[in-house]
Parts: structure tokens; sequence; C-alpha cells
């Protein structure tokens, strides 16, 4: 085999003569001396050559830690998850920008102290803005800074989650990052205590009344896509938003239903219907947005630009608003969407209706294998008995004064 060139000129800068041949082929002769055959050794070198270069290749594929959390956000919306551009938005905050030359390096170099200092940050962030002025405010469930902090925990353990199958995917790109992860750091943060406390508050009866006045008194198609909002029970918004005019649909023996599409569910939940029966008082709220949209089934339903469909954050804001509207003239305590959805819930339970029901209306809890793929059943007949329940609550909540005498 050849050894080299005599004479030439190494890398050193030094002439390669024989007394640097001599060693060099000593060497090479014991490295192959426990091989059967020269060719044998050769081989060998090739093989471990190829491993070298495979190595390495591996090793500048293993991506940062920046595209790990892109690469996640990217297959949430791949997989239509409602939450993606929500996900997308926080880690953008608080963890590219907020930690940059972090983000730069490998996802798989990340520790969890590292990922536990950007839960602090999270926590600690100055200054918070409230009220009139710059001050801090302590973080707790309140304010929400304790939420987002454990809600950042579960984006960043889940992006690792799918890093560590990513690499192994048989449908992923072949020339896509790898990540070259063999743990997942972000399991080991705890929960935050104080965080995601239950909204047990509720809009009593007079809250409720002004409420309804207040929405009544906004201006077309606000007014429509907000009385659409409570009279439906109080759906999820990035749900009831996605509906189209070919969303309704005729149902033997229930007629009008607005079908809507339930997206929520862990890895691998299938889509499934959410049928919701339209009472006359439902048909005669959708009735602006019908008319307001150019006729298409494709048109979306819930609109405030013609064949534009309204931004979930701007069907909530209509309740946020509003709420700090009565607020301030001291008729409500101020609330948001999250608050009525509770309130429009407590009043059904006050109501008679029970758990179970307002779980089919609202389509809680379709977590199980029964629930997930046996039961087909929509539940139209109890769905349309309650709506219809609270739809007659609620008009007469409306005429009702403070006392909850008919006015």
């Amino acid at each position: 085999m050849k050894l080299g060139v005599f004479g030439a000129l190494g890398a050193d800068g030094h002439v390669r003569g024989l007394a640097f041949w001599r060693r060099e082929a000593a060497q090479i002769s014991a490295q192959a001396r426990p091989f059967s055959s020269l060719a044998a050794y050769e081989e060998r070198r090739r093989l471990d050559q190829l491993q070298s270069e495979r190595q390495v290749s591996l090793e500048a594929q293993q991506g940062s830690f920046e595209e790990l959390l892109k690469a996640y956000v990217d297959d949430m919306q791949r997989r239509e998850k409602s939450s993606a551009k929500d996900v997308g938005r926080a880690l953008e905050l608080n963890v590219l920008q907020a930690f940059p030359d972090l983000a730069q390096r490998r996802a798989k170099d990340i520790s969890a102290a590292e990922l536990s200092n950007i839960l602090r940050l999270c926590i600690h962030r100055e200054p918070a803005l409230k009220g009139r002025g710059a001050r801090k405010t302590v973080a707790n469930a309140v304010n929400g800074k304790r939420t987002m902090a454990n809600r950042l925990r579960s984006y960043l353990r889940a992006a690792y989650s799918y890093g560590l199958k990513h690499d192994l995917d048989p449908l992923r790109a072949g020339d896509s990052v790898l990540f070259g992860l063999t743990q997942n750091p972000a399991a080991m943060l705890p929960t935050i205590d104080g965080a995601e406390r239950a909204n047990t508050d509720s809009l009593t009866k007079d809250e409720l009344r002004h409420l309804l006045l207040g929405v009544d008194a906004m201006d077309e198609p606000q007014r429509a896509i907000a009385r659409c909002m409570v009279y439906l029970g109080g759906q999820r918004v990035a749900m009831l938003v996605r509906a189209t005019r070919g969303s309704i649909i005729e149902v033997d023996g229930y007629g009008s239903v607005l079908a809507l599409t339930e997206r929520k569910g862990g890895k691998g939940a299938m889509p499934r219907d959410h049928l919701l029966p339209l009472t006359p008082r439902l048909q005669e709220y959708i009735q602006p947005l019908l008319q307001a949209s150019a006729g298409s089934v494709s048109d979306p339903l819930f609109s405030v630009r013609t064949g534009r469909q309204v931004a979930r954050d701007t069907a909530l804001q209509l309740f946020s608003e509003l709420g700090a509207e009565l607020a301030g003239k001291g008729l409500t305590r101020k609330f948001t969407w999250r608050m009525v959805r509770a309130s429009i819930e407590t009043h059904l339970a006050q109501l008679g209706v029970d758990e179970q029901r307002r779980a089919w209306l609202l389509s809680h809890g379709r977590n199980g294998v029964q629930a997930r793929h046996y039961d087909r059943y929509h539940y139209l007949r109890e769905k349309r008995e309650d709506l219809e329940l609270l739809g007659r609550y609620l008009d007469e909540v409306k005429v009702a004064d403070s006392l909850g005498r008919k006015g």
C-alpha cells in the first residue's frame, strides 16, 4: 500500500524524509497486524472513515434550540392545531427574543436549569403595567404571570417531546435538520404552584342583564357575533369562528343545525363534529351574518368584513371591552369572555342542566376511548332542549330589573 510521497512537505511545514516514513510504516504495521490481510485492514480503515464522515455530518445537522421550537410550531400548524399561533407567539416573546444566545445553541445542549431560568424571567418580568403608571406586580394566578409560565413550561416540554421523535420519523424530509436528542430536559421542570387557577367567578343575574343590554347596544355585525357567542352557550371561540355559511346544515327532525369542527385533543386526536341545533332565537340572531356575506357556502359565517373570518382575538375583545366599559360605569365587575363562559355554564347548572348535558353542549370531556372512537351520537335532542332553556332564561334576565322582578 502507498503511504505517501517521499520528500513532500507536510502540513506541519517539515519535509517528510526517511525517518518520518519509517515511523509511519511501523505505526501502520502495528495497526494492520491483527488483521488477516492488508486488504482486510484497508477495508476497516475505509469503514472507519465513512463512520467518521457520517458522525461529522450528524453533528453539523443537529439543530439549534430555535430550530426545534419553530419546527414544533410548524408541526402544530400542519396538524391544524387552533393553539399554534398562540404557542408560536409565546415562544417567540419569552424564549427567542428574551434569550437570543440560548436560542442559537444546539437543542440537545440546553439544560433543565437553563429552561428554568426562562420560566423565572417569565414570572418576574418587569415592569408590569397595571392601571396608571408603571409599577411592579407580584406574580400570581390573577395577573396571569404564573399561568403563562406554566403554559410555557408545557410548550417547552411538548417541543422536546416532538424533537425526540423527529429524527426517526419516516415522514420527515430527508434533508431536514436533525436534533440528536436523547432526553427531554423540560420534563424535569415541576409545575408552577398557583398557576392555572380555575375561574370560579360568575356574573350575577343583574350583571348578566347589563351584559345582554350592552350586547344589544353594539353595532352590527359585532352585535350578531356577540349574541351568537352567548346564546350558543359559550362555545370555544377558536372553534366557533371557523364556521362558514356551509356549516349550517339541515338535519331531519331538528331543522337547521350549526356543524362545528372540534380540533381540541391530544396527539393523534382526529377532528370531530360538534353539532348545535339552531333554536328560533339563534336563527334570528344569526340572520344578519347570513345577509352580510356574499352567499358562497365557503364564506365565513362570523365576519366583520365581507369574506374575511373574524379573528379569535377580535371576537374575545368584544367582551373584554364591554366588561371594561360596564365596570367603569359601576354596573358590573370587570369581565372577559372567559368569565362570561363560566357564568353561562354556572347559570345552566342553576337551571338544572346536569354536568353531563353541559359537557355535551360545550364539547367537554370527550377523552375516553369510548367517547372518542365509539360514541357517534350527537345528543341533538338534549342540546336543543338546553339551548331553548338558556335562550328563554337570557330573554327573561334581560327584561328583569336588578331585584329580579319582571320589568
